[in-house]
């Protein structure tokens, strides 16, 4: 009977295969980030639509209208330092369920930096209009009631 011996991998072998690797790793990099950065965009997208459901929501409430009336006409940062100490507020996030909101991207679908990533912005006028921002307050950042060029495709 004949004995063989089983020594395994050669060096070459091994390094053949750590290049195919790194080969196929640099190929689906970009687009493995590109898939995250839309995901990221979509989650904010949904955020914004809730920070605009919650807006409606706490209008509904009669003290909470009334005492929205400081925040209308006027571009407000979503964030508990600025929607605070009235019926509103209280409002809102009661119906936001969470003490703070925070976007997840950095930049938009062009890939170019946000103005300001991670910062919804809101605002609402006398005819039931809520409109909701985010990284920035142009027309590209909107996110509702339609998402903007720079959001959404």
């Amino acid at each position: 009977m004949k004995k063989t011996s089983n020594k395994g991998f050669s060096m070459v072998e091994l390094i053949i295969v750590i290049a195919i690797m790194a080969i196929l790793a640099a190929a689906l990099a970009p687009a493995l980030i590109k898939y995250i950065n839309k995901s990221r965009l979509s989650t904010d997208i949904q955020t914004g639509t809730s920070i605009a459901g919650a807006v409606s929501a706490a209008m509904a409430v009669e003290s909470a209208n009334d005492a929205s009336t400081k925040y209308t006409g006027s571009l407000v940062p979503v964030t508990p330092s600025n929607i605070t100490g009235d019926s509103f507020a209280e409002e809102f996030w009661d119906v936001m369920g969470v003490d703070s909101v925070k976007g997840k991207s950095k930049k938009d679908l062009q890939s170019s930096a946000m103005p300001a990533p991670g910062t919804f912005y809101m605002s609402f006028g006398s005819k039931d209009q809520i409109i909701v921002w985010y990284g920035g307050s142009d027309s590209a950042h909107i996110v509702s009631p339609n998402p903007g060029s720079a959001l959404a495709e």
